[in-house]
């Protein structure tokens, strides 16, 4: 045998997995019609800024599928939403529908690799920075110069990135159970509940192996295990989308691109955020949840729910009150913020300036709802000290509280009754962590010290 048919054999084995799963994709595992999911997008109106409903949008050199709601909202802020995976923007439309209630101008869109004109084929066509110029790119074709962005699952990943990179396009951000990308990393550092939890991730990032297993039978697999208590509309169209040619392929390169740790991680998030995180979440643990808190440099508030990872089918009713609270508070979180960072600028005193700031991971902070309780942990041997500015929405305008600490290691503090207003509610109560941390001896938990300041 020469040595270019030796070559040849080499290649075809090496290639025969992959050229198997792309003809069994293309040829047995797709519905009857292969491309009606295309056919029935392709025959949606585009997108001029009137219509409603499901339309087509066209924006970063692609097309995408979406839903719109409230465009007759002609003065309302615009709102992006963000599925998770494998999902649609289907699973947003009881929300949309609120939304359009309340007079905002919404859009939730079947994102790269969802939507059939939208399907690159590269690996490195998703990016974290690509999905997230897609939302910038879909918010210009709106119209919409600054918008609110929901995001769920790794759609909240997203969200995250877009408040981090482009926080002056960013009204406010929630994120439905994915929590702050480097508060996951943090939990993934250290043997935690959160290993097994995210074990699946390393099966998504397989090659062959998991379309095989998610394409049989025209997705038989996901309609067991991911869609079994899903909606039947939901599940038809998830059955319609994965059923296309590529479309499985696409969502798993999501996982296999999208780096946590990289040369440019998410760094600490400052437009108004509200984190829901079910406290029966398999994907999510707690301790990433808490952990999030750490990752904020605004208006910050974590609701957790009893409920588990799909908040808007566990917990609809309880989701979108939040969501329209948060939404319709973020304008006055903003204008107290920045009154409250411009009266301290130049009253920085030893506590802040002190010490050098460092990613607080050792912290655990919350603040309940409506402020009625406000908790530190310090999990490691580090002192750590800092301001904590708690604001709510109710209060007067400019008004606040600072928690000033000086917290020693493996310390706990918490404050009963914060920010207590006699004869009236708090409204929806944010926190903002201004934290250094100091290498010491050890500290015994009783020298810590808890200050609040008017």
């Amino acid at each position: 045998m020469t040595y270019l048919k030796k070559v040849w054999l080499i290649a075809a084995l090496v290639l025969l997995p992959f050229t198997a799963a792309y003809g069994i994709d293309r040829l047995v595992l797709a519905p009857s019609c292969p491309d009606c999911h295309a056919a029935m997008t392709e025959a949606l109106p585009l997108f001029d800024g009137d219509e409603n409903g499901l339309v087509r949008i066209r924006a970063n050199n692609m097309t995408f599928r979406a839903r719109v709601a409230g465009s007759g909202n002609r003065d309302g802020e615009g709102v992006i939403l963000l599925h998770g995976f494998p999902e649609t923007s289907i699973m947003w439309e009881p929300l949309l529908e609120a939304l359009q209630k309340a007079g905002y101008r919404a859009i939730a869109f079947d994102q790269r690799g969802y939507s059939p004109g939208a399907r690159p084929r590269l690996e490195n066509d998703y990016t974290k920075g690509k999905l997230a110029n897609d939302v910038l790119a879909v918010a210009d074709a709106a119209g919409f110069e600054k918008f609110h962005v929901i995001g769920h699952d790794f759609g909240g990943a997203i969200a995250w990135t877009l408040a981090d990179r482009y926080p002056e396009r960013v009204l406010s951000l929630t994120s439905l159970a994915m929590p702050h990308p480097l508060a996951l990393s943090e939990a993934l550092s250290n043997p935690s509940p959160q290993w097994p939890a995210s074990s699946y991730v390393l099966f998504y990032r397989l090659p062959v192996l998991p379309e095989l297993a998610m394409s049989f039978d025209q997705a038989a697999l996901l309609t067991r295990w991911k869609w079994s208590r899903h909606p039947k509309d939901q599940v038809a169209e998830y059955r319609r989308v994965f059923g296309e040619p590529g479309a499985i392929h696409a969502a798993l390169d999501w996982y296999r691109a999208f780096e946590f740790r990289s040369l440019d991680p998410a760094g600490k998030v400052r437009p108004p955020t509200l984190f829901l995180w079910g406290e029966e979440d398999g994907a999510f643990s707690r301790a990433s949840a808490v952990a999030t808190a750490n990752y904020m440099d605004g208006p910050y508030r974590l609701r957790t729910l009893n409920a588990g990872h799909n908040l808007m089918l566990d917990a609809p009713n309880i989701v979108v009150p939040e969501v329209l609270e948060h939404l319709a508070s973020a304008a006055k979180a903003r204008k107290q913020w920045t009154a409250a960072l411009a009266s301290s600028s130049d009253s920085t005193d030893e506590t802040e300036a002190s010490c050098e700031q460092v990613p607080p991971h050792c912290l655990r902070i919350q603040l309940s709802p409506e402020g009625k309780t406000f908790r530190i942990r310090n999990q490691c041997n580090d002192t750590y000290k800092g301001v904590v500015r708690v604001t709510c929405s109710a209060w007067a305008p400019n008004t606040g509280i600072e928690y000033r600490f000086n917290l020693g290691a493996k310390s706990e503090l918490a404050q009963e009754g914060v920010g207590a207003r006699t004869g009236q509610s708090n409204g929806t109560c944010y926190f903002q962590p201004r934290l250094c941390a100091k290498v010491t001896a050890p500290v015994k938990p009783k020298a810590a010290s808890f200050w609040p300041f008017l």
